[in-house]
């Protein structure tokens, strides 16, 4: 029987970055792997491997299969290495006829000199073997992690180009966050230690991480800025989980004074990985230092954040990337058409895009940059590789396969009151109501307006849609918001993004 005292143990990787002590009413703690010159009291599932080894060439096959591959490693207990048997039976052959060479082979790796004690598992204390699986189970937890990880992560082309501040595209779309990342790449305060940049996939937040490390490294060495992936943290904590000891994470982490890390929402599936990372982003910010973070979503939406985690993002900065204006969108097609044209082959026809086909596709493409730049390149290969022109046509077909290989159809009245509701924050209901509000009657308008624009419906049939209207309501409602487009460039920008997003939206290609 186990004498109950109180002892200290380490809580397991994951349960919270640096180790904690917790009171046990067993003397005993979680086995670890990992070589065996380092601390022998972690190494234990090791020794056994090697012991087992010496074990199976004195044994032979068979004996060692029956009667010593059964033992299951589970703990240290009161400076002893406990094995259990699956029954009572199996427990007492085992030590009658193997024990003195069991005793032996141990011997051999333990420098700590402790003995093995064989116990039938219905009589080791349940919180001995809860403390043993305890363990197993952050193991099982980050290793199924890794696979969602896996599938998750696709690698990305960044382009030739070192992604700097310098060669970053500034527009008002992103202007908030490129001010923020500037400001750290000088070294100068912004009023808090975690700044959070949010944004959908493909705005340029990595490429903003990628410029803050490279500025900070070349003003102020390698060890002042660490830039980390999601998936790079999550490889770093199983490992440390696997070998129970996760201090090489810990002093990667909290020895710059500047941390990045990418794809943050992608290590909130598991609250083991959570703690592990949170307790490291209280140790920076405890000490002075800045954690930046870069997720698609808002820290609000992520439901694995606990108050408290929730609450010191928020308590820091938080930035909006949005997709890019269409202004932004013209910059960056131009600049990857001068890279294209710029790296084409000596033996290929010049690739130049016009004005007015760089136009066509910031008009069509309410895009990410990333596929922006992917717009460009099936225009280059549709033409250049293939010993064509570049034209109208391949123009089409390269905004075509962004917007998913068929060509947009007109978007039904239905769509178009949709989306113009969610982008004026009220309801289909209330743009079809006879309220002559101007938070309504003006959206109301708009989606009229582009009904007559993008559809072939009469003004009629416009009117039964909008809430069985008279024809001349809605032939109002054109002719003003028509003015208004020809005088007022603001306005005419605000509908040509209206439209924008009803073209977009993949209703238009059921």
């Amino acid at each position: 029987m186990i004498n109950k005292q109180t002892t200290t143990r380490f809580a397991p990787a994951g349960a919270g970055g640096a180790p904690r002590t917790v009171e046990q009413s067993q003397a005993s703690r979680p086995l670890a792997t990992g070589p065996m010159s380092g601390n022998d009291g972690d190494q234990i599932p090791a020794i056994w491997e090697a012991a087992r080894a010496v074990l199976r060439r004195r044994m032979g096959d068979v004996k060692f299969d029956t009667w010593i591959a059964k033992l299951e490693l589970v703990a240290e207990v009161n400076g002893e290495v406990l094995f259990a048997a699956a029954s009572e039976h199996e427990r007492q052959r085992v030590e009658s006829e193997f024990d003195h060479d069991i005793q032996q082979a141990w011997k051999q790796f333990d420098r700590q000199g402790r003995r093995v004690r064989i116990q039938a598992r219905e009589r080791i204390s349940g919180e001995v073997l809860a403390l043993a699986r305890q363990s197993e189970a952050v193991e099982l937890e980050a290793e199924a992690e890794l696979d969602v990880m896996d599938d998750a992560f696709a690698p990305v082309d960044a382009g030739d180009d070192a992604q700097t501040l310098d060669n970053f595209m500034v527009g008002d779309s992103n202007r908030i966050a490129f001010g923020l990342a500037r400001r750290l790449a000088m070294g100068a305060s912004v009023s808090a230690h975690v700044v959070t940049i949010v944004g959908p996939h493909g705005v340029g937040k990595t490429h903003l991480l990628r410029g803050i490390e490279a500025a900070l490294r070349t003003a102020r060495g390698e060890g002042s800025v660490l830039y980390m992936s999601a998936e790079d943290f999550l490889h770093a904590f199983i490992d440390g989980v696997k070998r129970k000891d996760t201090s090489d994470l810990r002093t990667l982490f909290r020895r710059a004074k500047v941390v990045l890390l990418d794809d943050f929402q992608f290590i909130c599936a598991k609250p083991g990985t959570l703690v592990e990372f949170f307790s490291h982003l209280r140790a920076i910010v405890a000490n002075g230092g800045v954690v930046v973070l870069a997720a698609d979503q808002t820290p609000a939406l992520i439901d694995q954040l606990d108050e408290r985690m929730r609450d010191e993002i928020h308590g820091g900065v938080i930035a909006q990337m949005e997709l890019p204006e269409r202004n932004l969108r013209r910059e960056i097609l131009r600049a990857h058409a001068d890279a294209v044209s710029t790296s084409a082959s000596a033996i290929e026809a010049e690739f130049q895009l016009t004005e007015e086909w760089i136009d066509l596709l910031a008009d069509r493409l309410p895009a990410s940059g990333r596929a922006l730049c992917g717009a460009v390149r099936n225009v280059y290969c549709g033409t250049v590789l293939a010993g064509k022109p570049v034209d109208r046509a391949a123009v089409e077909k390269s905004i075509q396969l962004q917007m998913g290989g068929a060509p947009a159809r007109a978007p039904r009245i239905d769509t178009i009151k949709d989306v113009t509701a969610r982008a004026y924050g009220v309801t289909k209901a209330e743009l079809e109501s006879a309220c002559r509000k101007r938070q309504y009657a003006l959206p109301r308008q708009y989606a009229m307006y582009l009904s007559r624009q993008l559809t072939k419906c009469s003004y009629p049939q416009i009117g039964r849609m909008f809430g069985d209207r008279d024809h001349t309501t809605v032939l109002f409602a054109y002719r003003k918001i028509a003015a208004m487009v020809a005088s007022n460039e603001t306005m005419a920008d605000e509908l040509r993004q209206l439209e924008q997003r009803i073209m977009a939206d993949p209703r238009n290609t059921r």
